[in-house]
């Protein structure tokens, strides 16, 4: 005898003729017994309801005692609910660790009952012990807390897909498809209606409680609450200091409530900017306010009279050079915070016609400068046609900014509304600028841009042979000093993550490459995958906590948010490769962590955020051997990276010149990186030498002025993305008396400046006399 099998043989239902085994005991040759149950193998030492039966049956009344026992124990039915069977099933019927093991798995070998129910699937766990005294065995009981965990972060998955068109989504709707768009308004318009019923409603539970408990301030009333606040104003001033905005706020409060005239304030230059800050974003809630007489505030004809005190317009503009002058205080200043940068970009804008009734024209034609307008219509005077050529619309605005290198100076210094801008249009646009600042006093050190074909176009005008131009002498300045060409860091760093996330990936246009080994983005897909994806089993902490899904799967917007790029390519994600330690992301790791450390270096924007972060790289370039050895990466480390994967790529000569191509980053993206390192690598070395400049900040260098302003500009009255010509240069006029006190946008494509402290500035502000009207 070699062995003995018992079965024990059930029918799923009634109506089904086919009969299972659903227990089977086997007694070995050598007296050992198994057991399997609806097809799986038991484990006796995990089975807490046989682990007292001994190891071998020797006599035929143990035996009876276990065949007995196997038939009177139930069938562990695992975890049968329906929605955890809908959560294995998009998992394809398994659940993995983080390991690559399965944890879990649906089983329909026969149908279980459960609470006096019969279910036909069941999700059991790999180390169930299948039979069990009761309903369900203790590890399938505690993996229900895994389940539930993983099925809500499921649904929430789900409904973040599913509500793309929901209400509270900020993509946009240019970004939609047509069944998204109109789901999305259909939402809007409920939404709407609901809103307008909940103000009602809110409106008549106001009017009866004000009808019931309001009171009447009276005359005597008023001067208790002067009274009130002037005892209150020795802890205001213990509280904040003399020259706080807060303490600034409270006073000029207080000397409203004294004067029986309130024409009579003259007003705190801080309050107007607050208050012009308040405007921009609603003029209806500023009016509001103002209306309800809970505070004191300038009236808007006011407003009106410090913002156009310089006409809005576009182009160069004396009044606007006086006003810069102003706000940099530039004849008090030292030589040393006389150093700026100019940030220049353009703005996708409306095309839209306004009349102007006090120049009567037609504002939003196409104005690049008079040297370019009248070159543009010489051009298109000369050329053959039979019908004259109509002015063109202005569907873009490019706006330069003058951000201090060693100040907080941001100032939106001229627009200019246009098409298609050209690089020898962008040369004279570029220089006049720089003309004009040095004749203000100001000196140019930097110029930084993004890299669109236009701008690589102007730098390369100052190309002498092949070498790359990352600086020239400064015609304009009165010393010897050089000018520095930049491709904004930010711009690059998205540029590079594009570049990896189509390799493998997304467009399939690169197949990035070196040292034989793939730099591909299905790596960064499996790896989120692994630790944050929906197969991931691992609850609490994470070693990828920043990466989403948005992440990985880019689209037309995502693709042009900075965070993204930088969360990408951090040193984060370098670990999580590390931590993997595949030999077949080795490159990658290697990609990622020279890219993050180069977005640190040109990415320093504080004295204090390398501490908070304990991240060296990003500690301000001081005078010391840090900086020079940091420079030195740049320089020795960074550079030898381009060019050994650059002759990678050249030296596979099997391949086509096309084929090449595709294994490096693009020629674009190389020759704005070599650019803008060895400009910034001078540039540092250049400022540490001179006189009374203690660190640099290479944030300063950056074009997060220039979005920040656009993202000010599309916050204009609550919401407007595209402004037209006439109220961009209206809304840049604000900005520009509105100076650092203009609240930041929520969202935009670059970081919020955090500012600890305002700075007060006393100094008045330049205001529209009124001409009094003779009769």
């Amino acid at each position: 005898m070699q062995f003995v099998h018992f079965c024990k043989i059930e029918h799923g239902s009634s109506n089904q003729t086919a009969a299972t085994v659903t227990k089977s005991v086997t007694i070995n040759e050598d007296l050992s017994w198994s057991v399997n149950v609806h097809g799986h193998k038991l484990i006796a030492g995990k089975c807490n309801a046989l682990c007292c039966v001994k190891d071998k049956i020797t006599t035929k009344a143990a035996l009876s005692r276990l065949v007995h026992q196997i038939d009177s124990l139930s069938v562990c039915s695992g975890n049968p609910d329906s929605h955890f069977l809908e959560l294995a099933d998009a998992r394809k019927g398994i659940f993995h660790s983080p390991s690559k093991n399965m944890v879990a798995f649906i089983d329909s070998f026969f149908p279980v009952m459960f609470e006096d129910e019969m279910y036909s699937r069941t999700l059991r766990c790999n180390e169930c012990e299948l039979l069990v005294t009761n309903n369900r065995c203790d590890t399938c009981k505690q993996y229900r807390c895994t389940l539930r965990a993983l099925h809500s972060q499921w649904l929430r998955q789900q409904k973040k897909t599913a509500n793309h068109a929901s209400i509270s989504s900020h993509t946009n709707f240019r970004y939609l498809k047509t069944p998204e768009r109109q789901q999305r308004i259909r939402r809007l318009r409920n939404e709407i209606v609901n809103k307008r019923k909940e103000v009602e409603r809110l409106k008549s539970y106001v009017n009866v409680a004000t009808e019931q408990h309001g009171i009447y301030i009276e005359e005597a009333l008023e001067k208790d609450i002067k009274q009130i606040m002037e005892e209150k104003s020795n802890e205001i001033r213990k509280t904040y200091q003399a020259d706080s905005f807060q303490c600034i706020f409270w006073n000029q409060q207080l000397e409203l409530l004294k004067l029986k005239d309130k024409r009579q304030i003259r007003w705190h230059p801080m309050i107007i900017r607050w208050c012009l800050s308040l405007k921009l974003l609603s003029s209806a809630s500023y009016h509001a306010l103002r209306s309800s007489n809970l505070v004191i505030l300038p009236s808007e004809r006011t407003l009106r009279d410090y913002t156009n005190i310089v006409k809005a317009k576009t182009g160069f503009s004396t009044g606007i050079d006086a006003q810069l002058c102003h706000e940099a205080n530039i004849d008090s200043i030292p030589d040393h915070e006389k150093y700026v940068c100019l940030v220049f970009d353009e703005v996708k804008i409306k095309e839209d016609l306004v009349f102007d009734k006090h120049s009567l024209e037609l504002v939003g034609f196409v104005q690049i400068g008079d040297i370019n307008t009248h070159l543009s219509k010489f051009e298109s005077c000369s050329m053959p046609q039979k019908t004259p050529v109509a002015p063109q619309l202005a569907t873009h605005m490019l706006s330069f900014m003058v951000s201090g290198i060693m100040t907080d100076l941001q100032f939106p210094y001229v627009s200019f509304p246009c098409s298609t801008i050209s690089g020898d249009q962008l040369y004279s646009m570029v220089w006049g600028c720089i003309r004009r600042l040095e004749t203000c006093g100001f000196k140019v050190l930097a110029v930084t841009c993004d890299g669109a074909s236009s701008n690589r176009t102007f730098m390369k005008l100052h190309q002498s042979g092949d070498n790359l131009t990352n600086k020239i002498i400064n015609p304009y300045a009165n010393e010897d000093r050089p000018l520095f060409f930049i491709s904004d860091p930010s711009h690059l760093i998205k540029t590079v993550r594009n570049c990896w996330a189509n390799s493998y990936g997304h467009s399939y246009t690169r197949k990035l490459k070196i040292n034989g080994q793939d730099i591909s983005w299905q790596h960064l897909v499996d790896l989120y995958k692994a630790h944050r994806g929906p197969d991931c089993a691992t609850l609490g902490l994470s070693i990828l906590p920043k990466l989403k899904w948005e992440h990985i799967e880019l689209n037309s917007y995502s693709k042009m948010r900075v965070d993204l790029a930088a969360q990408v390519l951090s040193t984060t994600v370098a670990e999580a490769f590390a931590y993997e330690n595949s030999p077949h992301t080795k490159e990658t790791e290697r990609f990622v962590r020279i890219f993050d450390k180069f977005f640190d270096l040109m990415n320093t924007r504080n004295t204090k955020e390398f501490v908070l972060k304990r991240k060296p790289n990003l500690a301000p370039y001081i005078n010391n051997p840090e900086t020079e050895e940091r420079l030195k990466w740049l320089q020795d480390v960074f550079l030898p990276y381009l060019d050994e994967w650059e002759a990678y790529a050249h030296a596979q000569e099997h391949l086509s010149s096309a084929e090449q191509i595709k294994l490096c980053l693009s020629q674009e993206t190389l020759q704005g990186l070599r650019i803008t390192v060895h400009a910034f690598i001078e540039l540092v070395r250049y400022l540490l030498k001179q006189p009374c400049v203690v660190y640099v900040l290479s944030a300063k260098l950056s074009q997060d002025c220039v979005e920040s302003f656009f993202g000010k500009q599309r916050m204009r009255g609550g919401y407007c993305e595209n402004p037209n010509v006439s109220s961009f240069i209206s809304g840049a006029q604000s900005l520009r008396v509105q100076s650092s006190t203009a609240i930041q946008p929520r969202r935009g494509n670059c970081r919020l400046r955090v500012v600890d402290d305002v700075c007060i500035d006393d100094r008045p502000l330049p205001k529209r006399k009124r001409i009094s009207k003779k009769k």
